[in-house]
């Protein structure tokens, strides 16, 4: 999949002047010996998360804008012209669409509707509170403000969440697109999917007292039903690709299941000893 990744990025179209930092942990193997125009290899020195390796990029990186992805999805011919675009607006942040792989597999479908749904074309220009960091790009000087907190991995959600609270924009723009090519297993994405869920609560709850933990945990078992019915009205609503969902239904409701009971134990008893998860 990385290969794939790289070579749409060095092959961009009416591109601004750019570095391609590309982060990698263990599995990176062959390309350290690699040699390629634009293109800069980062290691970790041990096995860490995508937001730990987006931390080790954006430290590397200097431009006035830097933009995030990851090695599952491929960027349009276009994507660095039309990030730059976008940052003309008023914006901390800049996303925008992230399509899927027509071919992809049940499982990929299942990891695309539980992770991107809220960012399938077709959709307006538009002013978000969140934005996937996988298809997002951002203002050097907005992102400086924001990376005391990832210190332990760049967590969108969490990191988007202050920007709001500062009066930050979060803007998403359909022309930039990137597409979903898949390849997580169905058991990665599990386990994923409730080691992130527990880190989420962890990190969200830290101000909070025993009762108020007590009170998102027992609401946990809620969370599956009320994503599943927003990622059910936003495909309906777009009138693509619904059968796609109705199919992979049963492997939607399992990740969704995992996250939540990843959140529930979060809650009760916060992050692992470890630190943050390493995928």
């Amino acid at each position: 999949m990385l290969d794939r990744c790289i070579a749409a990025l060095r092959e961009q179209r009416n591109a601004p002047a750019m570095e391609i930092l590309v982060a990698l942990c263990n599995g990176g193997a062959e390309f350290r010996s690699e040699t390629l125009e634009k293109v800069r290899f980062l290691y970790a020195d041990a096995p860490v998360s995508v937001p730990a390796l987006w931390t080790l990029g954006i430290h590397a990186a200097s431009g006035d804008i830097v933009a995030l992805t990851i090695e599952n999805c491929v960027p349009e011919p276009d994507w660095a012209s039309r990030i730059v675009a976008a940052h003309q607006t008023e914006c901390a942040a800049a996303g925008g669409a992230i399509e899927p792989n027509v071919n992809a597999g049940i499982a990929d479908w299942a990891i695309y509707f539980c992770r991107y749904s809220n960012y399938m074309l077709p959709f307006p220009t538009r002013f978000l509170d969140d934005l996937a960091a996988d298809n997002c790009s951002y203002k050097r000087q907005e992102l400086d403000s924001v990376m005391h907190l990832a210190g332990d991995g760049f967590w969108e959600a969490l990191i988007h969440a202050d920007m709001r609270k500062a009066g930050r924009k979060l803007y998403c723009d359909p022309a930039i697109v990137v597409r979903w090519a898949g390849g997580i297993s169905f058991s990665r994405f599990l386990s994923r999917r409730f080691r992130h869920g527990r880190y989420f609560a962890a990190r969200r709850s830290m101000g909070f007292n025993s009762g108020q933990r007590f009170v998102r945990a027992i609401g946990a078992p809620a969370v599956p039903l009320l994503l599943l019915n927003r990622i059910a009205t936003r495909t309906r609503n777009k009138g693509r690709y619904f059968r796609k969902f109705l199919i992979s239904l049963p492997m939607i409701l399992c990740f969704l299941a995992s996250w939540a009971a990843g959140e529930g134990v979060g809650y009760l008893r916060g992050a692992p000893a470890a630190a943050a998860p390493i995928d």
